[in-house]
């Protein structure tokens, strides 16, 4: 992950409950949790989502039919991406996530509106590297964003590394 990107976690909004407590506020390790729980009673249109994200970031040259990936131009400054994880008989998702590039303010009014507006129209809800949960809005997202890694890093690189050898990551502090 670049650090001028953006992550958001994707789940379905009705997976929400007592579940999300013990895989997120829980999470002791560096790494994300494992979301495939949240996806268990999901029966969307599998491949009208995938066929949107198409439409809104080109597919990546790698990956294979259970492991999608979506790449932005990086020498463009749309370093934007997205992955869906898919079980192994392509039935149900078992991870969705995507990161948006903040070094340019299109990638936001338009990659990260349209990935927004998927997510509406699926009843998706997003989760950030805090765990924090959202509705795919915009405004309700936009905290998250100012307080981000990727934002910091933008607004002042010298100070962001300086911090960051101090271990004083916003991102990873609970």
């Amino acid at each position: 992950m670049a650090v001028w990107q953006y992550l958001l976690i994707v789940v379905p909004e009705d997976s929400i409950d007592s579940n999300y407590e013990c895989i997120f506020k829980n999470n002791k390790t560096e790494f994300l949790p494992e979301t495939d729980s949240f996806w268990n009673s999901f029966n969307g249109d599998i491949p009208s989502i995938i066929s949107e994200l198409d439409k809104i970031i080109p597919k990546a040259n790698w990956g294979n039919e259970t492991y999608l990936n979506w790449k932005g131009n990086g020498n463009k400054d749309e370093d934007n991406d997205a992955c869906i994880c898919l079980s192994d008989d392509k039935s149900k998702i078992e991870s969705f996530q995507f990161r948006i590039d903040l070094r340019k303010a299109s990638n936001i009014t338009d990659v990260l509106q349209s990935i927004l507006n998927l997510c509406k129209k699926n009843h998706f809800i997003l989760i950030d590297l805090k765990g924090e949960i959202f509705k795919p809005n915009l405004e309700d997202i936009f905290k998250s964003i100012k307080a981000s890694n990727a934002t910091r890093f933008l607004n002042d690189p010298i100070q962001f590394f300086e911090d960051l050898s101090e271990n004083n990551s916003d991102e990873t502090r609970t």
